[in-house]
């Protein structure tokens, strides 16, 4: 299987301890049955592997989708991209990685490591032009390293970038009663950066619920992760983490099909001239208004 010589590849080159330890096709293999086991992903779906990593769980989700589907990967750490973009090409026609340029804490040492040496593309460039596209969005590992304000505003970005039935897959820390006593939230407390630095973060589900709100999105279903030693790790569709699935609100209008972001600013020179985002002005002002879309 082709999954399994890049994992021979992650291996080879110790690749594990670039991001947090274990053996990449036990950890990729974790990761996509918990997808799975949760969701009715199709072979011809489009996803979005959100901090793609290294492609642990890129592997199986290529592997699966290459009948029709399609994997598109993103990191802002440049030798996990270049790893990726080198070995999946020489087994998978169905998958892009790109290296975006965002900022975190945690990461920021790695991503300056062999920037100069990696294409990148602004992540707000990134997010426009794959306005619409994804049926699912997966992130492992990638809430768990941010604070409230990067939640909001990846959860506005990762809304845009889902079709209006797709879903976002993202795996977390969250308080509950079950908690270590040093992992758990106080009464008034429902963030706390653990090591002062997003290396682990966690939220009360409230605070998700209340972010996601905001953004237009609708908790569907969380699954708490044994990390805590709680639920025991045999239950169906589990992860050692948190799992959060969320979809767009049904409240949240969807543009027409035949809307076009560029076309609309092009048109409406006002709504680009004031910075407006074309998709949320045309939802919230421009079909009132009577915009035209041609």
């Amino acid at each position: 299987m082709s999954a399994e010589k890049l994992y021979a590849a992650m291996r080879q080159y110790g690749m594990g301890d670039w991001v947090g330890g274990g053996d990449p096709a036990a950890v990729g293999a974790q990761n996509f049955a918990s997808i799975i086991e949760n969701l009715a992903l199709r072979r011809d779906h489009t996803v979005f592997d959100f901090g793609c990593g290294i492609g642990r769980t890129a592997a199986p989700l290529a592997e699966f989708l290459n009948e029709g589907g399609r994997l598109v990967g993103s990191d802002i750490v440049p030798r996990h991209v270049q790893f990726c973009r080198q070995q999946f090409a020489n087994f998978f026609d169905n998958t892009i990685f790109y290296c975006t340029e965002a900022s975190n804490p945690y990461y920021d040492h790695l991503a300056m490591e062999t920037m100069q040496a990696t294409a990148t593309v602004e992540e707000e460039n990134f997010f426009f032009v794959y306005r619409g596209v994804f049926d699912l969005v997966v992130a492992f590992s990638v809430f768990t390293h941010f604070d409230p304000i990067m939640v909001a505003d990846y959860f506005t970005s990762l809304r845009d970038v889902i079709k209006p039935a797709g879903s976002l897959f993202l795996t977390w820390f969250l308080d509950h009663p079950s908690n270590p006593a040093q992992s758990r939230l106080g009464p008034d407390e429902h963030f706390r950066d653990q090591d002062g630095n997003l290396g682990l973060v966690l939220y009360s589900p409230a605070k998700v619920s209340e972010l996601a709100t905001t953004a237009g999105l609708l908790i569907e279903r969380i699954s708490f992760g044994y990390w805590r030693g709680w639920p025991p790790s045999t239950v169906r569709g589990q992860h050692y983490q948190d799992i959060v699935l969320l979809r767009r609100s049904p409240n949240l209008p969807s543009p027409p099909i035949e809307f076009d972001p560029a076309r609309y600013l092009a048109l409406h020179k006002d709504v680009a001239e004031a910075g407006s985002h074309p998709e949320e002005h045309y939802l919230f002002h421009g079909h009132k208004e009577g915009r035209r879309l041609r």
